[in-house]
Order: C-alpha cells, then structure tokens, then sequence
C-alpha cells in the first residue's frame, strides 16, 4: 500500500469539517492580576512544519483557532508594555484544546516560556471521546499492524460475545447489522472523508472500513461513542483517523516481522495424538518516509 500526502502551507477553511480532519485552539489571555487583555496579538506555530496562524483577542481576552491540523504547537501572546508568552501545546483531531495565557509586565524582550498541557476534562464539549495518539500507535503490541484493533482501548467498546465483533455502545458493528440493515451501527472517516462501506471490509474484527492503512500511516484517531456532535453524522460509534504528514525534518523507518512454525513447539495435544503441528507463516513488512519539499510551505509523506 502506497500512499503520498502533500500538505500545502495554505490552510484551507475547513469550519464545516473542522471537528473532523482538525482540532481547535482557544483561550483567554489575561494579566497578572486576572483582567482581560484586549488586542493582544496571539500566534501559533506548528512545530513540525514552521507553519505560523495569528489572530487577536477579542474585548473580553478571548481567542480562538478554530481549524488547525493535529499535532505539536507553541501559542505566543504579544501585547506592548508585557512580555511576551510562549506556551507549548498539544491539539488532537475532533478536540478543542483550552490554553489560557498570562501576561508579566515588563519589556517584550524578556519571553517567558510555559510548559502547556492538554486539559484532562473538555467543559466546551458534551460529547464523550478518546483520542489515541501516535505514541500508543508506535508503541503498543498489535498483532495485524490493523490501528482499528486500538479501539477495543476506548469506553463502551467490546466484542460481541456470539460473533467477535467489535461493539460500540451496545450496537454490534459487523456486516450484519448498522448501515446494512438501516439502523446504523459504526462510522469511519479517515482525513476527514467518509470511509464507512458496507461491502468492503477489515475481515477480522468487520470494522466495515473500506481501505485499511498501514499503522505507519496513521497520526492519531478518535474513538466517540453516542451521544456525540451532529457533525459526525450517523452511527452508535464513530473513528475518526487522520493520517501522518511530513514535517521540515527528514524522518522514516523500515520493519520485517516474521512469525514461523519452524521456531515453534507443537500444541501438546496435536503432540500426544501424533498430529504434526500446523504450518504458520506470516510475513509482513514495510517503510516509510517524510519530508519537506519546500521548507515551511511544502512537504511529502510516503508509506
């Protein structure tokens, strides 16, 4: 499986899907002593592409980035007579993130650098959902090299106990049931695109999602269950994946998996029943690669 992501520096308006393909950066700046500061001016900056966004805060020390991709972002808050803030952040696809910044008087010069983190609680949203990030991709056993088995690491998600299937909220999520039966059990987007199918499907598991991208492939992706935004549209479970993109930097990585019956003992049944032990051969293996093409405005990501 190949496939090639050019992300340009121009960011696209994206409100209608921005609770799907993006996230969403907001605040309040205020003073030492709690006041709000008005027109102070806030930038963030992508840290893996150098992709700057800036907006103002509004009367009541309000900002807000409604659309901006995942991924690792410094905010800096400017105003004259204060120093200037910066705050590392984390933003995650289908989530607002909160940071607020304080502002020290004194000359701009002197930066004053926060350590952010992504809040625990979501008070803006009513929805429930997990956003499983690249490290749990990277780092965690999965056997298949299929991102769509870390749902099972979600709240109210199980498998059916009659058929194996994988179960949100109590709605079976198979070839038997949800869309092919009107009544809507999962849904799956990836990159912001619809990605549900009722024909064709992950065999194992019958996740019903259409194409299955290498693990490499995927940055993150969001777990809801019911009851969450509209904007989502129909199903009991909705994963949301967004897929990795380059970065200034050059990056990429190979791996060989092998498991072999040659390096294996007999079932001790098969053994006291004379049986040979079954042939097992799986192979898989793969690469990819990032980076830029143009620093700061253009770059390729190939799995």
């Amino acid at each position: 499986m190949c496939s090639i992501l050019l992300v340009l520096a121009s960011c696209l308006s994206l409100i209608a899907q921005n609770a799907v393909l993006t996230g969403a950066l907001g605040g309040r700046v205020t003073d030492q002593s709690g006041a709000v500061a008005p027109g102070a001016k806030v930038v963030v900056r992508n840290l893996a592409t150098g992709v700057d966004q800036s907006t103002e805060t509004n009367h009541a020390g309000l900002y807000r980035f409604p659309a901006i991709m995942p991924g690792l972002y410094s905010v800096t808050a400017t105003l004259k007579g204060f120093r200037d803030v910066q705050v590392s952040v984390r933003v995650q696809v289908g989530n607002t993130t909160l940071q607020d910044v304080k502002l020290q008087v004194g000359a701009s010069a002197n930066a004053v650098t926060v350590s952010g983190t992504t809040p625990l609680l979501r008070p803006t949203e009513s929805s429930f959902s997990v956003v499983l990030e690249r490290s749990f991709i990277e780092d965690l056993p999965l056997n298949g090299r299929r991102y769509t088995d870390f749902a099972m690491l979600a709240p109210n998600t199980s498998y059916d106990g009659d058929t194996g299937l994988v179960s949100f909220a109590g709605q079976q999520g198979g070839e038997d049931s949800g869309y092919a039966n009107g009544n809507g059990a999962n849904a799956f987007t990836v990159d912001g695109s619809n990605a549900t199918s009722n024909y064709f499907a992950d065999i194992l598991g019958r996740y019903r999602i259409p194409y299955l991208y290498g693990e490499d492939a995927i940055q993150e992706f969001q777990v809801s269950v019911s009851p969450y935004s509209a904007i989502y549209g129909g199903g009991a479970g909705f994963v949301n994946a967004v897929t990795r993109s380059g970065s200034n930097a050059f990056h990429g990585s190979a791996f060989y998996y092998n498991r072999n019956s040659a390096t294996g003992a007999n079932d001790a049944i098969d053994k006291a029943n004379g049986l040979p032990k079954p042939l097992d051969a799986l192979q898989q293996f793969g690469a990819e690669v990032g980076g830029p093409i143009l620093r700061n405005r253009l770059w390729f990501f190939v799995d």
